[in-house]
């Protein structure tokens, strides 16, 4: 008997938060020291500054068996997916396996002796999710909000992956222009960086919806595509 589909992002999801907790619960229990890497001033941590430290074996393990579980996740997503929109399918897998690549590599060049490319697959991890999140949601798009409104599966991840790309924007944002403005103290960015990891969390967790055994059996197979294109083509 196979697993369900659900249980991988939600195993994903798990290991990456039991990570970040363990990551800032072991830095608290320690007495919170600081690194070489942080900014006079600075009381808070980066995720990379902790990861690097005697926590890496830990923040790599964390990061590959996220993003292994993750792409496992995606996988299992396209395969039980009837196509209307090819391009925004693949692309999305795509640029779902260049960010984990990204993330992967950023566990393994950690910030201390690979700074210059630890901030690259940082950048690389980002952009890759955010991308794939966005060509999911132009899927949905595609498919008609209309319709949408009328498969509550459907809707419900269309909302969890577009929330996800407008909070983490307004992070990122906010994140570059206090590392800067901030620089000798950079407290509110490392602030700023865990909540980003924390609500990436939202993003492995909204797989869950596209693998429940609803929404695969009305909206991710050919037939079910079918039917929403003859729907869609009856509306006025």
């Amino acid at each position: 008997m196979s697993l369900p589909s659900w249980l991988f992002p939600t195993v994903a999801a798990s290991t990456w938060l039991a990570m970040l907790l363990a990551m800032l619960g072991h830095w608290t229990m320690i007495g919170e020291p600081r690194y070489g890497l942080m900014k006079p001033g600075q009381n808070i941590p980066f995720i990379s500054d902790i990861g690097a430290q005697e926590l890496k074996p830990l923040f790599m393990i964390g990061c590959i068996a996220t993003v292994l579980l993750l792409n496992l996740s995606f996988y299992q997503h396209v395969q039980n997916k009837g196509y209307i929109n090819k391009t925004c399918t693949h692309g999305s897998f795509f640029f779902t396996v260049v960010g984990s690549i990204g993330l992967i590599m950023l566990s393994v060049l950690d910030n201390i002796g690979h700074h210059f490319m630890h901030d690259v697959c940082v950048t690389i991890f980002i952009v890759g999710f955010l991308v794939s999140a966005a060509l999911m949601c132009l899927d949905y798009i595609y498919l008609g909000i209309a319709h949408a409104l009328r498969e509550p599966m459907l809707m419900t991840s269309f909302v969890i992956k577009a929330s996800f790309i407008v909070v983490e924007l307004g992070l990122i944002i906010v994140f570059r222009i206090t590392e800067h403005t901030h620089y000798q103290q950079n407290n509110m960015a490392a602030t700023l960086e865990w909540v980003i990891a924390f609500v990436f969390t939202g993003y492995i967790l909204s797989l869950i919806v596209d693998l429940m055994p609803s929404a695969q059996r009305n909206l991710h197979n050919p037939k079910g595509y079918q039917q929403l294109e003859m729907s869609m083509s009856l509306l006025p």
